[in-house]
């Protein structure tokens, strides 16, 4: 039972106690046990709009205002109200359940800070110390500027990997949990995955005029596989990020290479391929050479 099930089961319990306790102080009017459970739902609830939780019920409660035996109603709702600000602050405890939200944040681009600065919330509301990449796709036009981005997320909770769905499009940043495995049905494919953080440096060591200079099309699609692989050298469109975070041409004299892969398409403003097409090899681990870039 998680942190935010026990408050409303306390939010309940004391609601009915209370309510029995006032019904039998009050001034005599009928059914005034439901009403007050009414200005206590009421005092409780909030809409989210922009990542902020509005207490709109107990802002509405303002409109009912009630005549008899009002001042136990109005405990009703403050006792409501109190258990909202309750619920804002149990995220900071209870990480094994995830809300999901969205945020408006405005424009993201690669080339300055706002990046950074998205990541920076997408990790705070995240709020978890192991942050690994399952999947991830990003659009990003020749300028730098966002499209979209899909991030498939596997987190470690103190008891669970919770697989966590991370988009942004159109200004709006959105999380949204998909899955939840336990620890020991989850451990070893978690530990095949590359660190999110590894991930996001491939935006941050080359340049995007470096990712522009190989691709021609107005816009370019990163798809990530967060699966740690075996890769051979096939032919000149392989490319890797070296340990300088240069982007180079990839070749291979015999043993295969571990490592993980971005698949970077050129895609035209209606979204179709324009025939580009690269894989790109980071986080690399290679035992016969210390390097195998030119």
């Amino acid at each position: 039972m998680t942190i935010q099930l026990y408050v409303w089961a306390a939010f309940l319990v004391i609601s009915v106690l209370l309510g029995i306790r006032l019904n039998q102080l009050k001034e005599p009017e009928a059914n005034f046990f439901p009403k007050f459970l009414f200005y206590s739902l009421l005092g409780i609830v909030s809409f989210p709009i922009g990542g902020f939780h509005i207490p709109i019920g107990f802002l509405l409660s303002f409109l009912f205002f009630p005549k008899q035996n009002s001042r136990y109603k109005w405990y009703g709702a403050l006792l409501g109200f109190f258990f909202f600000l309750v619920l804002l602050f149990v995220p900071l405890f209870d990480q094994s359940g995830f809300r999901s939200e969205s945020q408006q944040i405005g424009a993201v681009s690669v080339t300055d800070e706002s990046f950074d600065d998205m990541t920076e919330k997408l990790l705070q509301r995240i709020n978890s110390e192991s942050i690994k990449l399952d999947r991830g796709k990003l659009q990003i036009d020749r300028e730098g500027n966002v499209q979209s981005i899909e991030y498939l997320l596997m987190v470690e909770r103190a008891e669970s990997f919770q697989q966590i769905r991370v988009t942004y499009g159109s200004g709006q940043l959105s999380y949204e949990q998909v899955d939840e495995l336990r620890k020991e049905s989850g451990q070893a494919f978690f530990e095949k995955l590359v660190e999110f953080d590894h991930m996001l440096s491939t935006l941050r060591g080359p340049s995007w005029d470096e990712y522009t200079d190989v691709v021609s099309a107005p816009v370019l699609q990163l798809s990530y596989d967060g699966l740690y692989d075996m890769y051979t050298f096939e032919n000149e469109s392989m490319l890797m990020i070296n340990r300088d975070n240069e982007l180079v041409k990839f070749w291979l004299q015999r043993e295969p290479v571990l490592a993980n892969s971005i698949q970077l398409v050129g895609l035209t403003r209606e979204g179709r391929s324009s025939g580009e097409r690269f894989a790109i090899l980071y986080n690399y681990s290679i035992h016969q050479r210390e390097d195998l870039t030119e």
